[in-house]
């Protein structure tokens, strides 16, 4: 494989539903590499939806240290099939129900090949194909040099909250993020000493993100952990170029109500993820959201950026209330 392949396989990207980023349950360093290497992948066959997909996996092979890769990647395939996620929801009736979806079907390779061919759960395709909301992004060479599993996972994680700077996770909920059994680092010493300092060091040495973290306490326990997130300048570059080639910012602006702003690509996103953070869940117009409260803030405000950001965190001009009249009206 020559230097230039390698490069743009290392450069796929690979854009998750942040259902995938958060589910709970373990899963191998391997298995999630071949997992992101796979949305990635099929992220850039999406004329194909429902059919076969072919994975190119020799960035694999270039970046494993097994010399066996057929029954390397036979072993990694095969257990990724036997993974499935599983979806809670509430019916119209108020009544939870689930469903399963498995992560591959129907793996199969031949020795010496590039591609690893596999079929895909129709019901997987919403969470890794033309998402618009609540998802998270990143590129395939930030996890294929870390080795621990528990540090693709804390990475995913904190990219998701890239742009927010910071996030607050629950022990317990961190534990069952990674899959650590109740019988797995009960002291919170040997759970530092396994989970989170490896994780921070590898980070921050191989992503495009500098993590830290602080120890909150409840009492004298420790009850969860502070994480500090802020990306590397190289990663800007590539962001822009994904948000202008999936976005049309200056029609996003428009509908907002920001064109007068100088506002930058990066900061009207921001603010359209602020809004789907805070309102996504309702049933309005998140454009409008954004400039009902744009309208309430603008003669206030010196910094209009940073104030829009806190009154959509708390819905300053009570636009969700706003809306929703309206709707109700229309109906």
């Amino acid at each position: 494989m020559s230097d230039e392949n390698l490069r743009e396989n290392c450069n796929k990207l690979v854009v998750k539903h942040n259902k995938l980023i958060e589910f709970k349950g373990r899963m191998t360093t391997n298995e999630l590499k071949l997992f992101s290497l796979i949305i990635a992948d099929v992220r850039e066959q999406q004329e194909r939806q429902f059919e076969e997909y072919e994975i190119d996996i020799s960035v694999l092979q270039e970046t494993t240290k097994d010399k066996n890769f057929y029954n390397y990647i036979k072993d990694i395939a095969l257990r990724l099939e036997d993974k499935r996620i599983v979806i809670d929801r509430l019916n119209e009736d108020n009544k939870k129900y689930f469903n399963t979806i498995r992560l591959i079907n129907k793996p199969r390779y031949t020795e010496g090949n590039k591609n690893l061919t596999v079929d895909l759960d129709r019901d997987l395709i919403p969470y890794i194909i033309d998402l618009k909301r609540e998802f998270t992004r990143y590129q395939i060479e930030n996890i294929l040099r870390l080795n621990s599993s528990y540090a693709v996972r804390i990475y995913e994680l904190l990219k998701q909250y890239e742009k927010i700077g910071e996030r607050e996770i629950n022990i317990k909920d961190l534990r069952n993020y990674l899959g650590i059994e109740k019988e797995e680092y009960t002291r919170f010493d040997n759970f530092e000493a396994r989970v989170l300092s490896p994780a921070k060091k590898e980070t921050n040495k191989y992503t495009d993100l500098i993590i830290d973290y602080e120890k909150i306490k409840t009492g004298r326990r420790i009850t969860s952990i502070l994480f500090k997130i802020e990306p590397k300048d190289q990663e800007r570059e590539v962001y822009i170029d994904y948000l202008n080639e999936f976005y049309n910012i200056k029609e996003m602006k428009f509908k907002m109500g920001l064109k007068e702003e100088n506002f930058s690509t990066e900061q009207v996103m921001s603010v359209y993820e602020k809004a789907i953070e805070k309102a996504g869940n309702e049933d309005i117009d998140l454009f409008e959201y954004v400039r009902l409260n744009y309208n309430y803030i603008k003669s206030k405000a010196r910094n209009k950026y940073s104030y829009l950001l806190k009154a959509l965190e708390n819905d300053y001009a009570s636009a969700i209330g706003q809306i929703s009249l309206d709707y109700y009206i229309e109906r």
